[in-house]
């Protein structure tokens, strides 16, 4: 296998798919042990990056639509002397953006990957012949033993001290610009209540983006914890650990609460649906709108817990 010594990957968001990547990412680390790895990432990322130990250096991305900021960011791409670029973003528009100007401004040949199943297939390689955009070639570098993972995530210590001894998570949010993705406060509310009944807490996790939505799910529940703003990304997988089970939207902290192993429920709109992952300890519950999904639907699902000690 070629050994490369210059290495970019390119995943900028979002973190859903960021965290599904990380599998592979360490993949790419182990083989390659002494390659310079350098992650294009966008910002909010970055702390994640580099809590993971897998890259020695991170190329700021943040998708702007300045036409000099993104000239800096290809220029800075192009002169970076690559050997192997790694796109995990798998998007159309990523590789129009970065693609064709990078090939024009290298000053040597470098080959331009994607994931394809459970391997990365070159589908691009500059040969950097005159005139010449490169030709196709096809190899696969499976990468299949590698589980998306968040074991080096560690959490405040403070911020773990503030959690009941046993409680149920709630990750209630989402991205602003999806609201087809939240499951009504009001059902999560009503859901927080049957476990009161059952002296079950729960610990709403959130940020300032659904504040209002965190407050009316702990309202008139004095076993509700009001977690907004009160952890880190970091901290979440530990959370999660913590917890009896997790119930949230299809979100990026969701999914990094699902990788901690406790029972996982999963709301999902329909159209939403082919990013649910996919295993033993994880429920995904679908609507055709996301409120069709029931306060019984998800409460039925977490009755193993009523007797639970």
């Amino acid at each position: 296998m070629t050994e490369y010594k210059k290495i970019l990957i390119i995943k900028l968001g979002a973190l859903g798919d960021f965290i599904f990547m990380t599998g592979l990412m360490s993949a790419v680390r182990e083989k390659w042990p002494k390659a310079h790895i350098t992650l294009m990432t966008g910002a909010g990322l970055l702390k994640l990056a580099q809590a993971s130990g897998y890259f020695d250096a991170y190329l700021i991305d943040n998708r702007s639509k300045s036409p000099l900021a993104y000239f800096k960011t290809a220029k800075t791409l192009a002169y970076g002397g690559y050997d192997l670029i790694l796109d995990f973003q798998m998007q159309r528009r990523t590789r129009q953006r970065y693609y064709a100007l990078g090939r024009l401004l290298s000053h040597k040949p470098f080959c331009w990957a994607e994931p394809k199943h459970k391997s990365l297939c070159v589908t691009q390689t500059n040969q950097k012949l005159p005139f010449m955009w490169g030709k196709s070639v096809s190899f696969d570098i499976p990468f299949s033993g590698n589980k998306p993972s968040l074991s080096f995530c560690k959490a405040n210590p403070d911020v773990l001290k503030q959690l009941p001894q046993r409680y149920v998570l709630f990750v209630p949010g989402c991205s602003p610009a999806h609201p087809y993705k939240r499951w009504p406060s009001k059902s999560y509310q009503t859901l927080g209540k049957i476990l009161a009944s059952h002296h079950i807490p729960i610990v709403v996790l959130g940020t300032n983006d659904e504040k209002k939505e965190i407050e009316a799910i702990c309202a008139d529940n004095p076993l509700a914890v009001n977690f907004c703003n009160k952890s880190a990304l970091l901290d979440i997988p530990q959370i999660a650990d913590g917890a009896l089970a997790v119930v949230g939207n299809d979100t990026g902290p969701q999914h990094m609460a699902e990788l901690s192993g406790v029972p996982a429920i999963t709301l999902f709109a329909k159209i939403t649906e082919r990013s649910a992952c996919k295993e033993m300890h994880i429920t995904n519950l679908v609507g055709e709108k996301i409120e069709d999904i029931s306060v019984d639907d998800v409460a039925c699902k977490l009755q193993f817990l009523w007797h639970k000690p």
